[in-house]
């Protein structure tokens, strides 16, 4: 990510009264966005940000990402929403508990709420996700920063919602309200689907089928990921469909029953040797053993989620020769039996239900 996005946060805690340079300065990073002559065009790895990210939301009590918001967001919140929405089964639920979570939050500052459905099915094979409009979510009133706040919001969305449903989000089309802008690029690169401008509302055009993906994650998974935030709403490998990771689970493709591909064969796929492939999953944080077991783990989670299909049948799909050896590696993997986390997903049904309903 551009080097700008760790000076702005800085720049933040400076405007809150806080020295930027000393923070900076205890942080100990091998980046300084505050040098006269920085590049704040040049790229940055995500995570660094990240830590300045999190000490200066620490300081502020918080949690808005930097996206000049219009109302604070106290420290904790995100993982509130995310503990809120995790045991969900669908897409489509998440994400109205998550509009019911922010309204209930609204409501405790006696702010006004959006009376429109956030998520609707058009009946054409898609459906919409609606966000706050701009004058609700974005501090400044400055049009072109409402626009970046706005797309810079979905984004996140975006991100996160392909984190809990464990691929990529279909998306058909945004809406903003926002007048297209001179320069349009940038939010076309962002999002690589229809931008329409000029919206009576903001919003996602999804194709209707993601709305019932389940969600795959545990809140053991939802920890690790709470962790690692915001790193993985802001920048996502997947994004890119020339990432290398993105490159690999192409060639793999969704049929896991049979064998996998050596490392040698991949590494010929991808035209580079298998030192370079290790070197590159390495830069990556990951090794290509563990590229298989996170590849297994996912379609797991999502077979394990349809209750048409026996567990056997879930470890053939994933190429096990033996349910055995599926059970011992799924446990490794979430701490849970393959029985066990599907128990726990059907145990949650009637109460996700039930909050549905009321």
């Amino acid at each position: 990510m551009p080097l700008k996005y760790a000076r702005s946060m800085l720049q933040v805690a400076e405007a809150q009264g806080y020295n930027s340079a000393e923070i900076l300065r205890s942080l100990q990073l091998p980046i300084d966005p505050l040098a006269d002559n920085a590049d704040l065009e040049a790229p940055i790895d995500a995570r660094y940000y990240s830590v300045i990210y999190r000490r200066v939301m620490s300081l502020l009590q918080d949690e808005s990402f930097g996206l000049g918001l219009r109302q604070k967001t106290p420290a904790g919140s995100f993982r509130m929403l995310s503990l809120f929405i995790i045991h969900c089964e669908t897409l489509e639920q998440a994400l109205r508990r998550a509009s019911e979570f922010i309204i209930f939050c609204r409501t405790l500052r006696e702010l006004p709420s959006a009376s429109k459905r956030p998520v609707e099915r058009l009946g054409d094979g898609t459906g919409l996700y609606r966000f706050p409009a701009d004058m609700e979510l974005a501090e400044s009133d400055d049009t072109d920063e409402q626009r970046y706040t706005m797309a810079h919001t979905m984004a996140i969305w975006r991100r996160f919602c392909q984190w809990l449903i464990g691929k990529p989000l279909d998306l058909v089309a945004i809406r903003m309200q926002a007048s297209k802008p001179e320069n349009p690029e940038y939010f076309e690169q962002l999002f690589s689907c229809e931008i329409q401008y000029g919206c009576s509302d903001n919003a996602f055009v999804l194709a209707e089928h993601c709305l019932d993906c389940p969600l795959i994650h545990t809140e053991e998974s939802l920890r690790k990921f709470l962790r690692d935030a915001p790193y993985h709403l802001l920048v996502a490998q997947d994004d890119d469909d020339t990432s290398l990771l993105s490159q690999m689970k192409r060639i793999v493709g969704t049929d896991l029953s049979h064998e996998f591909p050596s490392v040698v064969t991949m590494a010929e796929h991808l035209s580079m040797s298998v030192r370079t492939l290790r070197r590159r999953l390495k830069d990556l944080g990951t090794t290509y053993q563990q590229f298989k077991d996170e590849l297994r783990k996912e379609h797991a989670l999502r077979w394990l989620n349809q209750p048409e299909l026996k567990i056997n049948a879930v470890s053939a799909l994933l190429g096990f020769d033996e349910p055995s050896a599926f059970h011992r590696s799924f446990k490794k993997w979430t701490g849970m039996t393959p029985g066990e986390y599907r128990a726990s997903r059907q145990s949650a049904k009637p109460q996700n239900n039930q909050r549905q309903s009321g």
